[in-house]
């Protein structure tokens, strides 16, 4: 019965383990492809705004080796006209409306809402696929425009917030929840194991 209980928890730590880092082996394999750019159109009194910057100014550095984020802010006339010009060449309504986030070929007004997990799901699979094509540098160049973009880093800064990871370091540079587990699994595995040892002896 004790090896039949402790072959049920190794069967258990071993099954739960990978589940826990799932998440991090959906990630693309990082190959040469050029990284993908995530334009974001704001105003400095949005709050839809405010929150993008936030968001990826935590979880930026997860996702830095596939995508870049570029902001231009639209009180700038440069960079209004290029969003504007943006969503003529489009096809799209031509107002002033923001966040207006564009990745590629994909001009539909994304938004911002409680997190970028569309945004993000959107920049990989452009990052997977090699007909991506830039389309705002694009019509920069063949416009002729001269918007002032800003950073994530300069963007996020501007309302007071920092972004994590860009110098190296790694916030999740801890145990990963993977690790908790197979310790937590590791520990009642040697208890148990230890347990029978006792009793043998006895």
């Amino acid at each position: 019965m004790k090896k039949v209980f402790l072959g049920v928890l190794v069967a258990l730590s071993l099954a739960l383990m990978p589940n826990v880092k799932a998440a991090e082996d959906d990630l693309p394999v990082i190959t040469d492809h050029e990284k993908v750019t995530i334009y974001l159109f704001r105003s400095k009194t949005c709050g839809h705004c405010h929150d993008f910057l936030e968001y990826f100014a935590e979880n930026y550095y997860k996702y830095q080796d596939y995508f870049e984020i570029v902001t231009y802010e639209v009180s700038n006339a440069d960079n209004y006209e290029l969003m504007t010009t943006v969503k003529e060449r489009m096809g799209e309504e031509v107002d002033g409306s923001v966040p207006y986030i564009v990745i590629g070929n994909n001009f539909d007004q994304l938004g911002f809402g409680t997190d970028g997990t569309d945004i993000i799901e959107e920049a990989l699979n452009a990052y997977e696929d090699e007909s991506y094509v830039d389309y705002v540098n694009q019509i920069i160049e063949e416009e002729n425009l001269d918007p002032a973009e800003t950073s994530l880093e300069e963007a996020a800064s501007e309302i007071g917030a920092s972004v994590v990871g860009l110098n190296g370091e790694d916030p999740d540079a801890g145990l990963s929840d993977g690790a908790i587990v197979a310790i937590i699994f590791g520990i009642l595995i040697l208890g148990f194991g230890g347990l029978v040892l006792y009793s043998r002896k006895k």
